[in-house]
């Protein structure tokens, strides 16, 4: 017999629709009726290792943010130049394919002029002087400059003061770097710095500076305390000189582009998240110290640490790199607003 088509199939094919409608799930909240919300991936990309306090901060990030967020936020961490160096993390941050970074300040003179003055010797007292400053006015300066670069700070976190060390002497007086070749990052004033001693500056990236250091490429280096045991300088280097000439600052970037794509929510979600590992972050750092100074003590490395004489004789031996500074916009604003922090 012919199964005949007609109102009756159809109303019942009505209400199985009905009832399948009922039953969708959504992730938002409230009523079934609500659209899904958009997922987002951010990809946090850096240059060190995991086993620091910046690295350890990054995965920290990632754990809270993908937390309070649900997971509408994932963050996937690339630690040790996975992706590149610092200045061509920034640059694919600028052009989309990579969210957020934390350079070393060193590099972001290529983006904004204005981040040389991180570069000058002596300038902080302490990291209580670097806080202040970073959490005020300067910090404010930065991210003006910075958005029109397409970037955005939403932290600093701390690299510590720097340390030289080098396979030829002890370096005690500026005259003992008179010779030497100097492993340094991009900026201008840091090969200033050096040159104004004597010595020759030269722009290594970070990822390869253990083998310019073990070939015997450059003879020294300047990097924090972190670094240098992180990523065993030590074991190509015979002398370390504690001199804390300069500070290092890791900036927390996001793309900006990436950041005004978010909805208020989960922006507030990402900055209050990144405010509470920057203060996590700088806890971890300062407590990590005397384990590093531990293992370079092991290390065999001769170790000599600077007097206050010692460092006004380096401080007069490069005091017109201060000089070369004035000549960036604003420099003179970002001076006032260091000295304010004291």
């Amino acid at each position: 017999m012919k199964r005949r088509w007609g109102i009756f199939p159809v109303s019942i094919l009505l209400l199985m629709m009905l009832v399948t409608g009922c039953g969708s799930t959504s992730k938002t909240e409230g009523s079934g009726n609500q659209k899904e919300k958009d997922e987002y991936v951010i990809k946090f990309a850096h240059v060190v290792s995991a086993s620091t306090a910046k690295g350890k901060a990054a995965e920290k990030f990632k754990e809270l943010l993908e937390e309070r967020t649900d997971g509408q936020i994932k963050v996937e961490v690339y630690p040790d130049s996975q992706l590149g160096a610092d200045r061509e993390i920034t640059e694919q941050m600028q052009s989309g394919a990579i969210q957020m970074n934390a350079p070393f300040t060193g590099v972001l003179p290529a983006f904004v002029k204005q981040f040389e003055v991180f570069d000058l010797p002596f300038l902080f007292k302490d990291r209580d002087h670097v806080k202040n400053a970073v959490n005020g006015e300067l910090g404010d300066i930065f991210n003006k400059h910075l958005e029109k670069q397409g970037l955005r700070a939403i932290g600093y976190w701390d690299g510590g003061f720097k340390h030289l060390t080098n396979s030829k002497h002890t370096i005690q007086t500026p005259k003992d770097i008179d010779g030497l070749k100097m492993g340094v990052s991009q900026s201008p004033l840091l090969i200033s710095q050096f040159k104004a001693m004597g010595a020759g500056g030269v722009s290594i990236d970070f990822a390869e500076l253990y083998t310019a250091l073990q070939t015997k490429t450059v003879d020294g280096q300047e990097n924090p305390l972190s670094n240098i045991v992180s990523k065993k300088f030590y074991e190509v280097q015979d002398y370390l000189t504690l001199s804390a000439h300069g500070y290092m600052s890791y900036p927390l970037l996001i793309s900006e582009k990436f950041y005004q794509e978010l909805p208020e929510d989960l922006q507030k979600a990402v900055e209050e998240v990144a405010a509470e590992v920057t203060d996590w972050q700088w806890e971890q750092s300062a407590g990590d110290e005397e384990a590093y100074m531990k293992t370079l003590e092991e290390s065999g490395i001769e170790i000599t640490e600077l007097s206050d004489s010692d460092k006004e004789a380096f401080i007069e031996a490069t005091s017109g790199v201060y000089d070369e500074f004035k000549k960036v916009e604003g420099s003179q604003e970002l001076l006032d607003a260091i000295k304010a922090a004291e």
